[in-house]
């Protein structure tokens, strides 16, 4: 029997900041662990501003700082339909893209997982120029994530 992987897709507004930022994170944790064969993992933007960039410079040197490894081939893209119907998890930053994503039931907000914090939102970085903030909080978000993947969705495989 081929066991099937779990497709995760992480959804920011432009792919830029945030979404870029989970996919490392996630991407490390898995193969800190032995199983990113386990997974298909990417990011998407739900809005075309930056459709071809590589995330945003400050992105790149948070992530580095910290040790989380991001491909040099990656670039914002728009999420796909068929992602939106078929992926196992579509990790939205705010409750404002998982309602843009329609809600279903593979949509979920990131801090979600994360039972303490109030505030289920990561801010965008971008205007503001609070990397750090956001990196924290999608830090602490994709632990509590990556746990909930590790005992509930591994387990029934």
């Amino acid at each position: 029997m081929i066991k099937r992987k779990i497709e995760i897709v992480f959804v920011c507004l432009g792919n830029y900041c945030r979404s870029p930022m989970a996919e490392a994170i996630f991407n490390k944790f898995a193969e800190e662990d032995g199983l990113s064969d386990q997974f298909i993992v990417s990011s998407a933007g739900t809005k075309n501003w930056d459709v071809g960039l590589r995330p945003d410079p400050r992105t790149l040197e948070i992530l580095e700082e910290n040790g989380y490894p991001i491909s040099n081939k990656k670039r914002a893209r728009l999420i796909t339909k068929d992602e939106i119907k078929d992926a196992d998890f579509l990790i939205a930053m705010t409750q404002g893209i998982a309602d843009e994503l329609g809600n279903g039931e593979n949509v979920h907000v990131l801090l979600a997982f994360v039972d303490e914090i109030d505030s289920k939102d990561i801010p965008d970085p971008y205007p503001t120029n609070t990397f750090p903030q956001a990196f924290r909080l999608i830090e602490l978000g994709m632990r509590a994530f990556y746990a909930y993947l590790k005992q509930t969705k591994l387990n029934e495989k």
